[in-house]
């Protein structure tokens, strides 16, 4: 194949893609490679957040390994041992570092995906310069969390939407925004799921040493509005599980949590039950086919985990969803929720797993998050929307 000539690259439209952590990534992979293969689009690429981190497993291994150019990286100085003021400074030196290599690159138009300091950190920077942001999954809810917050300051920032829902769009056009900018596309996420084949139950056990037994799933993650009580929730969800998996003669697999304040807490908490039980196996980090395909052959996902309600469902896989991280969020009927009670917890466990009602219900469950075909419909808007001042300059609906 002849080289394509310098002149011809840079005539493409550059679409800059910010990833900050190992789900987010998942999420973003198929958009990337519809971007890749899109004739009049560059990928400009910048890896940071929590990828950078050895202890979270080093992630943008993960990219690397997929093939994808990273453009740059940059360093957020996110804490395994994070705390609240940690966090802080972490935002601004994204904001720092991003508009930097914003300067360098010019892109013509920046891609952030969710609710986290990643991509609040890009959001600052691309507006501030006067660059077109384009913002997935705006419009939804999880009161309990301060990306909940971050996610609404993000829509008011972004000049193009791309929402998962019907609700999620009204809720986006309720923050004032024109009706042409928000596009309702599904949840990115599902693109993975309905497109590409999952690892069986015997791959998955080969590739990480698991025993052929019922397994339940935990992916936990500390409330940043409750963080000091990471350690004491995160020990209720284990026990909770263990107890029922000892009972039933089910195996445990831990996920670890992500770089928030508590997130540390979280891990000590998993590391001490280590020595305690047998049955439980933990992962710093899964590639997103992994996780989805570890998803699906679980009996029961247990945490507080946007994955269970947005993911699961079109798995037909039963979700235990604890506490407040997720409340508000639009549901499947596969979802179970509980609050911070160790009976409570047993309880939903259980019906999760043998209450054939409910069970019957999941596996017939309908998703609101779409059909897998997001990617496409959001790199055909990035393809075609004239940027121009009318792009730029927003206004108010009210």
């Amino acid at each position: 194949m002849a080289k394509i000539p310098e002149w011809c690259r840079n005539m493409k439209r550059k679409i800059a893609v910010v990833t900050g952590t190992r789900a987010e990534y998942g999420y973003l992979k198929p958009l990337m490679k519809k971007i890749e293969e899109h004739t009049e689009l560059e990928l400009l690429l910048y890896v940071t957040g929590m990828h950078l981190l050895k202890e979270y497993g080093n992630t943008i291994q993960e990219i690397e390994k997929d093939g994808f150019r990273i453009t740059k990286t940059i360093d957020m100085d996110v804490k395994v041992d994070n705390t609240t003021f940690d966090m802080a400074v972490s935002m601004g030196k994204g904001i720092i570092g991003l508009a930097n290599v914003f300067k360098e690159d010019n892109p013509d138009i920046v891609v952030v995906f969710g609710d986290r300091i990643e991509p609040f950190a890009a959001a600052i920077a691309a507006t501030s310069m006067n660059i077109p942001l384009a913002h997935i999954g705006g419009g939804e809810v999880g009161l309990g969390d301060i990306d909940d917050s971050l996610r609404h300051a993000i829509t008011k920032l972004a000049h193009l939407h791309f929402t998962s829902t019907n609700q999620s769009k009204e809720r986006v056009l309720k923050l004032g925004e024109e009706k042409w900018r928000v596009f309702k596309v599904g949840a990115l996420s599902l693109d993975a799921i309905l497109n590409e084949k999952l690892l069986s139950k015997n791959d998955l056990c080969r590739k990480y040493n698991l025993p052929d037994k019922p397994s339940i799933l935990i992916s936990y993650h500390p409330v940043t509005t409750e963080w000091q009580e990471a350690e004491r929730q995160m020990k209720l969800v284990v026990e909770s599980a263990v107890a029922v998996a000892n009972e039933e003669e089910m195996e445990v697999v831990i996920i670890y949590p992500n770089a928030y304040p508590g997130g540390f807490q979280i891990i000590r908490t998993i590391k001490n039950t280590i020595q305690k039980s047998k049955n439980i196996h933990v992962f710093e980090n899964l590639p997103h086919l992994d996780y989805i395909s570890l998803m699906a052959i679980s009996s029961v996902f247990v945490g507080n985990s946007s994955s269970g309600i947005i993911e699961a469902p079109s798995l037909g896989i039963p979700y235990v969803c604890i506490g407040t991280r997720q409340q508000g969020r639009e549901r499947a009927k596969n979802v179970i929720d509980v609050g911070y009670r160790k009976d409570e917890i047993i309880s939903g466990i259980k019906r999760a797993l043998f209450d054939k009602e409910f069970l019957d219900a999941v596996k017939k469950c309908e998703s609101p998050y779409g059909d897998g075909k997001a990617s496409e419909r959001i790199v055909k808007v990035l393809g075609e929307i004239k940027i121009d001042k009318r792009l730029l300059q927003k206004k108010i609906t009210y």
